[in-house]
């Protein structure tokens, strides 16, 4: 068992209104990127990269990544909050959800409020295919990809994606309301078919989501049972 995620495909739409964890919001227009998955292996992380990606798997291509924001009833509407980063597999409405499981993680581990995710200490993190994070390590090229992908996002936006000369690209994102843990869910269509990945910031304050009501002065992130690096 493991918690139940908000209802992205209802709620991530532009001019949505929605309850985060910091107030009232509305839905803006998503960032749009793109990302070259060769092997369909998709890794989620912070930075701390291990070429082992998720179980499921996305059959080889390019795909849209999009960055959800949110603007704050009483934020900046200058500097909206992203609630969720969404790698769309199919263009096909998500009617189920399950958590994004690394090799060896079983949800029966989980309580009922419990759920797998990447750590982030640095506010940022990334989506990458492993393929390209073996070929980078074992080339010794990791250390400097890493470097240029933080600088291509350093320059104040939400969302950004870097390549390298050899075409191994990786899309980079501010995390929410910081650091924290994040899962990543995966949407299926009606028929059972992969619709998309969903990094979820924990934002989105929906029945199913953790109760912090007994620890009003803590981020929803710092809620987990299991984590990965």
């Amino acid at each position: 068992m493991s918690m139940t995620p908000p209802d992205f495909t209802r709620l991530l739409v532009p001019g949505a209104r929605v309850t985060t964890v910091c107030g009232p919001a509305t839905v803006a227009e998503p960032l749009r990127a793109e990302l070259s998955l060769p092997s369909g292996e998709l890794v989620a992380s912070a930075w701390r990269w291990e070429p082992v990606g998720f179980t499921e798997t996305a059959p080889p291509g390019r795909y849209p990544v999009l960055l959800h924001p949110v603007v704050l009833d009483r934020g900046d509407p200058e500097r909206p909050v992203s609630v969720a980063v969404q790698l769309v597999i199919r263009d096909e409405p998500a009617v189920s959800w399950t958590l994004a499981l690394l090799p060896g993680q079983d949800p029966a581990d989980l309580s009922e409020t419990g759920f797998f995710g990447f750590p982030v200490d640095g506010g940022e993190a990334s989506l990458i295919d492993a393929r390209y994070l073996r070929e980078l390590s074992e080339s010794g090229t990791l250390d400097e990809f890493i470097a240029d992908a933080t600088a291509d996002l350093g320059f104040g936006g939400l969302m950004e994606s870097t390549e390298d000369e050899d075409g191994r690209d990786a899309v980079m994102f501010k995390t929410g309301d910081g650091d924290g843990v994040y899962p990543t869910w995966i949407g299926r269509t009606a028929g059972g078919d992969l619709a998309c990945f969903v990094v979820d910031f924990l934002l989105l304050d929906e029945p199913g989501q953790p109760d912090e009501s007994d620890e009003s002065d803590q981020p929803r992130p710092s809620r987990q049972t299991s984590t990965f690096l």
